[in-house]
């Protein structure tokens, strides 16, 4: 159960800014729903990791204690997230509009503190100092890679799919 503990932290603040969001409020059903759809965040994480971990033979930590472990370095994403809430919750719908590219441009803070986070978790982590760039670059590929692909396949399924079924005549 050590694995499950931080990644359903941020699936709790995912959900949590969905609600928010959505609704301008904090509503169970809401929050559940996020967390739900944004599953994939952690997974591809966890997923990234997997890779990066089975590359270290001789790493003694199992990997449910170094998941949770990286998870930390989802601090300042939580942090961001919570910043981002409050102006969810605070700013009506129609006038968020002038937020939005500037909460979009805030996110670069929390991505360059959690880079320098792991980066320093894969070089005391895995023993190897001189690999944790490439670890990291590998981890950040795998989980940035399978994001965008969840994305886009969502987006190819339901979007583009049909309408060119629907342009072939095949529908």
């Amino acid at each position: 159960m050590l694995l499950a503990r931080r990644p359903l932290l941020l699936l709790l603040f995912l959900g949590c800014d969905v609600s928010l969001a959505v609704s301008g409020r904090l509503t169970l059903r809401l929050i559940v729903d996020g967390a739900i759809s944004l599953a994939f965040v952690p997974f591809f994480c966890l997923a990234g990791l997997a890779v990066v971990w089975r590359r270290h033979p001789r790493v003694t930590p199992r990997f449910a204690s170094v998941g949770d472990a990286f998870f930390a370095g989802f601090t300042p994403w939580l942090v961001w997230l919570t910043v981002a809430g409050a102006v969810f919750g605070l700013v009506p719908a129609r006038a968020f509009g002038s937020w939005f590219f500037p909460m979009l441009i805030s996110g670069a803070v929390p991505l360059a503190w959690s880079l320098r986070i792991d980066w320093g978790f894969f070089r005391e982590t895995f023993g190897r100092p001189q690999h944790a760039w490439r670890d990291l670059m590998i981890h950040r590929a795998i989980e940035w890679i399978g994001v965008g692909m969840y994305f886009l396949g969502i987006a190819l399924w339901y979007d583009v799919l049909p309408g060119l079924a629907m342009k072939l005549g095949l529908r």
